[in-house]
């Protein structure tokens, strides 16, 4: 029941509460540390310095952007406990960002040569992110690279407002100097209203429902009846062998219905996802979807000597399969000879259409390649499926 109801339904809920939910903001869910060495004495121009004030509003910032921030003394090494590097290698944060003692003398401009002239010095700000999570670590980088950029601009406004000697004509071409392009990025009117990640989430989790729900229950239905000596009973009984079909047949579509039923409602209920509802479409592409899923089933199932072996075969193709039909990330991400393979699976062609029908709304004439693709492939691999298991008739 787990695997072929439940499964899909526990990924749902366990991605849907990680990235799907709202509120908190998604900045919170970065931990950082901040080693503030701008309040250490330093040497300039002859002078001992102690200033932090910009170094404290650097960690002050973070904290308003909502970043999880933890403050250290020093960055020290992977064995010295209460140390940042200590912390990235314990996976405690992600990011260790190092301010320099001289974070507010460089920007507030007190190096100065023999003349009084001041020197153009830059700030140094050094970023340490955890190699053992590349991918948590780069969401980690650019959450905290932005947030840099943000603060530069912040400071450069303010920099500029402070030189009053300017005339109010040369302070307004400096800040154009300082910011020549304004770059504007909106989303894309795909869908008529904002969609958020969890909307393109749920259906697409409608074609893990139809490898753990469809292809999981029916490698199983001949290869258990097999295994539990019915098969031959079920075969000299009053019915036909396609009976017999049929009600297999009907009883993993039915499972699938279920499961998708329960995914939708789960998302829903649980996340509010705003999709369309196109229910005569969602009920007709969850049976093409189906024929394919039930097909290779079948196909297991007949071939499969006990359930034990199809169990085996079942896994070994739908623990990998499920990687490549876009629910999980988009295959644009990934190597494109794993681009080729997805786009070859019906699956594939499954999560793009419920996808595009559910969020988008998109035509049926738009739809409509992805479809033929869908019941072609579903029709072949169905009667794949029944020649499979008039073949295993033959060996009683």
């Amino acid at each position: 029941m787990f695997f072929t109801l439940l499964f899909p339904l526990f990924f749902l809920i366990i991605i849907g509460f990680t990235f799907g939910t709202s509120g908190t903001g998604e900045t919170s869910r970065i931990r950082l540390g901040v080693v503030n060495l701008d309040p250490n004495a330093i040497n300039v121009n002859g002078t001992i310095s102690t200033n932090s004030t910009i170094g404290d509003a650097f960690v002050q910032g973070l904290k308003d952007a909502n970043f999880t921030v933890r403050e250290y003394n020093s960055y020290g090494d992977k064995d010295s406990n209460g140390t940042a590097a200590y912390d990235i290698s314990n996976g405690n944060i992600k990011v260790a960002i190092i301010v320099p003692e001289n974070f507010t003398e460089t920007l507030s401009f007190q190096y100065s040569n023999a003349s009084g002239m001041p020197i153009p010095t830059k700030a140094n700000l050094v970023v340490y992110t955890d190699p053992s999570d590349p991918t948590g670590s780069l969401i980690a980088q650019q959450g905290v690279l932005g947030f840099i950029s943000g603060f530069i601009k912040a400071y450069q406004e303010n920099v500029i407002n402070q030189i009053s000697q300017i005339t109010p004509g040369y302070r307004d071409f400096i800040k154009v100097l300082t910011d020549p392009i304004n770059t504007a990025t909106y989303e894309a009117n795909v869908a008529g209203r904002r969609l958020r990640w969890i909307d393109y989430m749920v259906p697409g989790v409608l074609g893990l429902a139809l490898i753990w729900a469809g292809l999981n229950r029916a490698s199983v239905t001949i290869a258990n009846e097999r295994t539990a000596g019915t098969f031959q009973r079920m075969v000299i009984a009053p019915v036909s062998p396609m009976t017999v079909l049929a009600g297999k047949f009907l009883s993993s579509l039915l499972i699938v219905y279920l499961s998708g039923l329960v995914l939708l409602a789960t998302g829903v209920l649980l996340f509010q996802v705003s999709l369309y509802w196109n229910i005569p479409l969602i009920v007709a592409l969850i049976f093409l979807g189906s024929l394919t899923a039930i097909g290779l089933g079948l196909i297991i199932s007949s071939l499969a000597k006990n359930a034990d072996a199809a169990n085996a075969i079942t896994i070994v193709i739908s623990v990998p399969l499920q990687f490549f039909i876009g629910a999980f990330f988009p295959l644009s991400i990934m190597p494109v000879p794993a681009q080729v393979f997805g786009e070859t699976l019906p699956f594939t062609k499954f999560v793009e259409v419920m996808q595009d029908s559910m969020t988008k709304n998109l035509p049926l004439s738009s739809l409509m390649p992805q479809i033929v693709y869908m019941a072609a492939s579903g029709i072949a691999l169905f009667a794949a499926g029944i020649a499979a298991y008039w073949w295993s008739l033959k060996r009683l």
